[in-house]
């Protein structure tokens, strides 16, 4: 098969089979970088959601999260 019909039977795939087959083989070609695959894939799903929101959502993920205290309101940390 070639490139150009796998990508015609790719396009004439459902949506939703489509994002299925993608990250499959993105999976398959890259199995170390599968969190970066799903980040990318989630990213160009929802292309609304701005920079610093998904950077918020990533940290949060990756644990890199502060505690929120009540102290913090009054008195901002530095």
């Amino acid at each position: 098969m070639s490139t150009t019909e796998m990508i015609d039977e790719l396009a004439a795939m459902p949506e939703e089979k489509q994002r299925e087959t993608v990250k499959a083989i993105l999976a398959r070609l890259y199995p170390e970088g599968q969190k970066t695959v799903e980040r990318m894939l989630r990213r160009i799903e929802n292309p609304d959601i701005p920079e610093d929101v998904w950077r918020g959502f990533e940290e949060a993920e990756d644990g890199m999260g502060i505690e929120i205290c009540d102290e913090h309101f009054l008195k901002p940390p530095a």
